[in-house]
């Protein structure tokens, strides 16, 4: 399956993924995206403006 991946350097904070799919996001304490689950089927459905999320 593949593997979720937010890159926190590029996070924006913006909150769409975590809007979107609270199911595979969450805030961190810094305010940043990640992940919370390690694998996902199918597609995500977002496109994140930041280009922070990669699934590989």
């Amino acid at each position: 399956m593949p593997k979720v991946k937010v890159d926190s350097d590029l996070c924006g904070s913006c909150g769409l993924c975590v809007g979107m799919r609270p199911d595979i996001f969450e805030f961190d304490d810094e305010g940043h995206a990640r992940a919370i689950v390690e694998e996902v089927e199918g597609d995500l459905g977002i496109d994140c403006p930041f280009g922070a999320i990669s699934v590989e």
